[in-house]
């Protein structure tokens, strides 16, 4: 088949700190120290939070100090992280609907985008919670409608006794769709190239109201919402686990999920035809999950699948009889999600662009206008620089009526194939092999950057580069200065590394 020409578009945003600069209270976290040196931690404390602040041809002042600071990187990134704020204890234990963004800048960037959300009442601003957002369905759903749906779905005695905040925002749409795209058309809101950001934007957002842990983020969505997970689980690093429920997918870069666990499930009788007025088209057909569930076991990763005997409004079914398909997942205190935790430093890493499930024009069957956009990072690895040329991809070869069919016959001609088929791009697979080495096999890379953390190697000592068999050494010294720069690189207060390696591919 013809190859799909990768397209660049920008999702990054800038680093400004909000809180810091709309003085938002922080808790302070490092222990006590001798007089004599707190207040060169704090005068350190008080830069790093100004270079965050400040944009970029203003940080020069605070480079050579941040750079030269001896004492304790990881003290001064729990100071400065964000961990809530007085003011929201209004808000514990019932539904909030229809809030807005608090942060003016995220409000600026995400205009007329509402959200619910629930904190339990037990909520201790000294303890971070989890924190679940939750995607809804509706395909074509109108913009401004999901203030009054059932956000919670059905939920609220897990969210009560569990340890999530769960925040349930609107689609994109807006000043976040893409260009060219038709609202009535798109049912791909939540994987549109902006969603990636949006989605980081309330996670910042959250944990400037509340006390969160960045590496206890949730994804869990449903239909529309369930099509946009497995496009994130493919895409980003951001979570600790992924449910996805009654989705889709068409090209699919699953070797990308190696450090993210999902929880997939789906009805038997998602599509069914009974007669033209009764029946269900495939674009949610039960054969893209148990796919996705057999490329994952052939895979090796993990990851959960639940097959019901229902259809897509009505999933919840077991040998006909009512089953919580989602109990498995989370049921307040247990479930699989419950104990899932985002390593930073996980032994090996994938990084690949573009990435993810929705990747070309298809107006026929879903009128998504766009491209994904660069996905340059996986954790503490990053593409620097690429010549692009093909990568290979999962990819369904659907045939037939997608839509609804009219008749019984043409319903059944329709058939989804498994096969394999390529980007444009470029992929990066590493591997921290301990005692300072690592290996690195690329596919169209020219250069690249691992970012490194005391929990990964020892600075004081050399390290070993591998690349496709090639050997080479380097010296890597840890600075609050690079701290800072993995934050802006990511923004995401859970990825953060001392130090930075940059490798030129032969």
């Amino acid at each position: 088949m013809n190859q799909i020409v990768q397209t660049a578009s920008n999702t990054g945003f800038s680093m400004t700190r909000w809180g810091f600069r709309l003085g938002i209270p922080l808790i302070l976290c490092f222990c006590s120290v001798a007089k004599a040196d707190s207040l060169s931690f704090d005068d350190t404390v008080g830069k790093a939070r100004k270079w965050l602040e400040v944009n970029s041809t203003r940080r020069d002042r605070f480079n050579s100090s941040l750079r030269e600071f001896d004492g304790d990187i990881d003290a001064v990134i729990r100071e400065i992280t964000p961990k809530g704020r007085p003011g929201y204890e209004s808000t514990l234990g019932h539904e909030i609907k229809g809030d807005i963004f608090a942060v003016p800048e995220l409000l600026e960037r995400n205009e007329d985008h509402p959200f619910n959300y629930y904190v339990p009442a037990h909520y201790d601003p000294e303890r971070p919670m989890g924190l679940i957002l939750w995607m809804h369905g509706g395909g074509t759903y109108k913009p401004g409608a999901n203030v009054n749906r059932r956000s919670i779905e059905g939920k609220i005695k897990e969210l009560e006794k569990g340890d999530y905040i769960l925040v349930a925002p609107e689609a994109c749409h807006g000043v976040n769709f893409p260009e060219g795209a038709i609202p009535d058309k798109l049912a791909g809101r939540w994987s549109v190239p902006a969603s990636e950001r949006y989605l980081g934007d309330l996670v910042e957002e959250f944990m400037h109201r509340y006390h969160i842990n960045p590496n206890r983020i949730v994804l869990w969505g449903y239909s529309m919402g369930g099509i946009g997970a497995y496009n994130h689980a493919m895409r980003t690093d951001r979570f600790a686990v992924v449910g996805i429920g009654g989705g889709s997918w068409t090209w699919g870069t699953f070797d990308t999920m190696l450090n993210t666990p999902v929880y997939i499930w789906h009805g038997s009788r998602d599509s069914y035809w009974n007669s033209p007025k009764d029946c269900r088209n495939r674009m949610t057909d039960v054969c893209h999950a148990r796919f996705a569930h057999q490329i994952l076991t052939e895979l090796g990763y993990e990851h959960r699948y639940v097959e019901t005997d229902g259809g897509h409004g009505d999933v919840n079914r077991m040998n006909g009889e009512w089953f919580d398909a989602t109990s498995p997942f989370f049921s307040g205190q247990e479930g699989y999600m419950v104990d899932k935790l985002r390593d930073p430093y996980p032994k090996r890493v994938i990084a690949m662009t573009p990435r993810g499930n929705y990747e070309i024009l298809d107006p026929k069957t879903s009128g998504d206008p766009f491209h994904q956009a660069e996905s340059l990072h996986d954790r503490w690895v990053s593409i620097e620089d690429f010549s692009p040329g093909p990568v290979p991809v999962d990819f369904l070869i659907k045939k037939g009526q997608i839509q609804k069919a009219e008749t019984r016959e043409e319903w059944l001609d329709y058939s989804a194939t498994r096969s394999r088929a390529t980007f444009q791009g470029a992929r990066i697979e590493a591997e921290n092999l301990g005692n300072n080495c690592f290996e690195v096999s690329t596919q169209h890379v020219d250069s690249f950057s691992l970012w490194l953390h005391p929990s990964m190697v020892d600075f004081s000592k050399p390290i070993t580069v591998i690349v496709n068999g090639v050997q080479s050494e380097h010296r890597c010294d840890p600075s609050l200065l690079t701290a800072l720069e993995s934050i802006e690189r990511r923004h995401d207060w859970g990825l953060i590394y001392h130090g930075k390696i940059v490798v030129n591919v032969d």
